[in-house]
Formats: C-alpha cells, structure tokens, sequence
C-alpha cells in the first residue's frame, strides 16, 4: 500500500471519508477515535482514504502528547512560582534587587498556557486546511509526518 500509487482521482466516497479523518482534529482527545475507525474499515478499499487516515491518526496523536507536555509545563511553571514566595524575603516584603526577576516568574505561567492555546488552534487550523484539501481530491501530506509515513508504507 503506498501512497502515491493512485494514478486516478478518488471517489467523492473516498474524499468525504479523507476529510473526515482529518477535520475529527477539532476534537483533540475524542477526535483520535474517528481515523481510527476510518482507517480500519477503509483501509482493504481505498490507499487514498488509507494513507490520510493514517496521517490523521499521526497527527493527532503527537498533538495529544504535545499538549500532556505543554501541560506539565504548565503544572511545574505554576508550582515552582508558588514554591518560590517562602524564599523573596522575609516579612513578606520582596528583595527590591530580586523583586523584578519575582514578579517576571509569576507571567511565565500564563506565557506557557498562552502557548498551548495558540498551539492547540494552529494544531486544529491545519488539521482543517488537510481536511479541505482532501475533500478537493488533492492528496495531502504532513509536513513530517506525510513523508515518513509514505516511506513507511512503500517498505511494505
């Protein structure tokens, strides 16, 4: 099975199923189960519909880890920030030569969960612009993950 090999358009089934596949994305943790059975059921019928949800699976399993390691950025950004305010002084006071670096740490927590809201929709924009793009009959590839999975599946 590879994924250049169709040499003909696919059908409007097989672009439907393709761009199902790829917009399930909008829903980051259920919309893994989507390619999954699209690719199961679809996989002996189609190398079109194969190989994007292939892609989609990909996909969308790397912006699930992405997000679980933004999130524990996140969590030990947020934590160290409030294990620090025992050691800015005493009295409660803040070191005037530490209190700049004091207050920067206490906007590093929302820099990293800002950062993993533009990286969920940018995740989610380019599952959709794949999802559009297949549904137009066009065949579409990852930037990483499109070509390693082609060079994967021309092995078998």
């Amino acid at each position: 099975m590879t994924a250049n090999s169709a040499s003909s358009a696919p059908a409007q089934n097989d672009k439907i199923m393709a761009a199902l596949a790829h917009v399930s994305a909008i829903l980051p943790f259920m919309g893994v189960i989507a390619p999954i059975v699209i690719w199961a059921t679809q996989k002996d019928k189609s190398e079109f519909v194969a190989f994007q949800a292939l892609q989609a699976i990909a996909y969308q399993l790397i912006m699930i880890f992405a997000w679980f390691v933004g999130m524990g950025c996140y969590m030990f950004s947020f934590f160290s920030v409030f294990l620090t305010i025992p050691f800015s002084g005493s009295g409660g006071e803040v070191d005037p030569t530490i209190a700049p670096f004091f207050m920067a740490g206490f906007f590093i927590p929302f820099i990293i969960f800002g950062a993993i809201f533009i990286g969920g929709a940018i995740f989610i924009i380019y599952g959709n612009v794949a999802a559009v793009m297949t549904f137009q009959g066009k065949n579409f590839h990852y930037i990483v993950i499109g070509k390693q999975l082609a060079r994967y599946l021309e092995k078998d």
